[in-house]
């Protein structure tokens, strides 16, 4: 637990300036309810061009009314928090003093920008690596600076246990509130299948071809309440995508009485963060085609049975933001 008086420390926490993914908006939850918990506490948008007079908060987060800088007091009463692909930041010389804290919303992603980063330090500019103040965060780096760290998955918690880091706690988020009615939805439910189409590929498409008789849309290019009116028209959610942290979309699917059908890539495979039964739940393996395509006729065709067995993990969803209000004051009281 971090040691403080709230009213002598202020809590900043960076965030890409209107941008808008499960992680932005995560940071924003955290925000509000530290705010709620009185802690003063403020976004600190960076990747903004503040010449361009243009709001750095993006619209899907204005609901939660959050005070914002673009500078920050560097003192060591204050915290700067941070994602897990801002490790850079770690070494920047305007926040030599202040506490940092890491909160891994995703274990994948933080691999990810490190070799963006390595890239970037190619041969060709090795010399302005070695003149440079920010040396490149591979894991041992991160692990051996100052810096505490949150986990927010499961997953993402295994992996700072078994790496050995200095963690703090669990934290983690919850479902947009137009997700958050829990009323029962089945009455209104077509014969449709849903899936996002930048995660699961080549692998669906014989599973779409093996039954055309269904309807099946892609989510895409839709605002959360887009998404919210065909999922409450949907019997079916599918995702067999890599899921770097626990994944938004399958949430609100269940919320909104889809069967799911997950494959186990990222934190999917671990039951703390997605707790189906196996039935539901596959190994990406050609072998399973058939096994696959059965589930999902069985869960169009006797929808009524099968949502019953997605009540428990609905039950679970229903709570995540009591849980989460719970986690922030056991991590910074």
């Amino acid at each position: 637990m971090i040691k403080q008086k709230p009213e002598q420390t202020i809590i900043y926490i960076m965030c890409p300036a209107n941008y808008a993914t499960g992680g932005p908006e995560a940071l924003h939850q955290l925000a509000h309810e530290l705010i709620q918990q009185n802690h003063e506490t403020y976004m600190y948008y960076v990747h903004y061009n503040q010449d361009k007079k243009n709001s750095p908060i993006h619209p899907f987060y204005k609901k939660y009314n959050i005070p914002y800088v673009f500078e920050i007091e560097n003192d060591k009463k204050n915290i700067l928090l941070f994602p897990e692909t801002f490790c850079t930041y770690l070494w920047d010389s305007r926040y030599t003093n202040i506490q940092k804290i890491v909160w891994w919303l995703s274990v994948t992603n933080f691999f990810i920008s490190l070799e963006k980063i390595k890239k970037r330090y190619s041969k060709k500019n090795i010399l302005k690596y070695l003149l440079c103040n920010y040396p490149i965060p591979t894991l041992k780096k991160v692990k051996n600076s100052d810096a505490r760290h949150i986990a927010h998955s499961y997953f993402s918690l295994d992996f700072l246990q078994k790496n050995k880091f200095n963690v703090m706690g669990q934290i983690s988020d919850y479902m947009n509130e137009s997700f958050l009615e829990g009323n029962n939805y089945s009455k209104f439910k077509e014969n449709i299948i849903l899936y996002n189409p930048v995660k699961n590929g080549v692998f669906l498409e014989k599973i779409k071809l093996e039954t055309t008789q269904y309807k099946w849309i892609a989510i895409q290019n839709m605002t959360p309440e887009e998404v919210s009116e065909v999922m409450r028209k949907a019997k079916l959610y599918i995702d067999f995508g890599y899921h770097p942290g626990k994944e938004r979309m399958p949430r609100e699917a269940c919320l909104l009485d889809c069967c799911l059908i997950i494959g186990k890539d990222g934190s999917a495979k671990y039951k703390e963060d997605m707790p189906i039964k196996d039935e539901y739940h596959f190994d990406k393996n050609e072998k399973l085609y058939p096994k696959i395509i059965a589930k999902v006729i069985d869960c169009i065709e006797n929808y009524p049975i099968n949502i019953l067995n997605f009540r428990p993990y609905k039950e679970v969803l229903l709570k995540e933001k009591i849980d989460f209000i719970k986690a922030v004051k056991k991590v910074f009281s």
